[in-house]
């Protein structure tokens, strides 16, 4: 089915059982060599940007999971597609709550007031130009500004 799809340029093709990892990852590939050679790069990206809204929406929707849920209990928890697949009904989100250990609490104490000091630090830090020393003419203390990187990417914002 890869060389298949890998074979016809510029066609979407119609997937009528899943895909491998490996399959995956060659449709992506051509999919971004196509775009290279002169796609309709922004329509792309919004399609995907609408696809990924699209997945998510469907993946929390309760009504799905408990679908499927419900076809995983027919199949003993467990279920394999025809591509291979596994599907697997599993516990997730899993919480505990230690509020009751003085101990926790203590130590929770302790780690929220010293990530407020390292927030403010960071602010604090911020304001001095990356790798600019400056000197707290009250406490002695040396503050080296810090380096900044960034990427360059996009941002997309779907219409409501």
């Amino acid at each position: 089915m890869a060389k298949e799809l890998l074979q016809r340029r510029n066609v979407v093709p119609t997937i009528k059982e899943g895909l491998s990892k490996k399959q995956v990852a060659a449709l992506v590939n051509q999919s971004v060599e196509n775009l290279l050679e002169g796609g309709n790069v922004a329509q792309v990206a919004e399609v995907l940007a609408v696809m990924e809204d699209f997945v998510k929406g469907i993946r929390k929707d309760e009504r799905f999971v408990d679908l499927m849920r419900n076809e995983l209990l027919k199949h003993g928890g467990a279920m394999k597609t025809a591509s291979g697949a596994k599907i697997e009904a599993c516990e997730a989100s899993t919480t505990y709550d230690y509020s009751e250990n003085g101990s926790w609490c203590f130590l929770d104490e302790k780690i929220s007031a010293l990530a407020e000091q390292k927030k403010e630090l960071e602010a604090k830090l911020r304001q001095i130009p990356g790798g600019k020393e400056v000197v707290d003419e009250e406490t002695g203390e040396v503050f080296t500004g810090p380096l900044k990187t960034s990427r360059s990417t996009y941002r997309i914002t779907l219409a409501r």
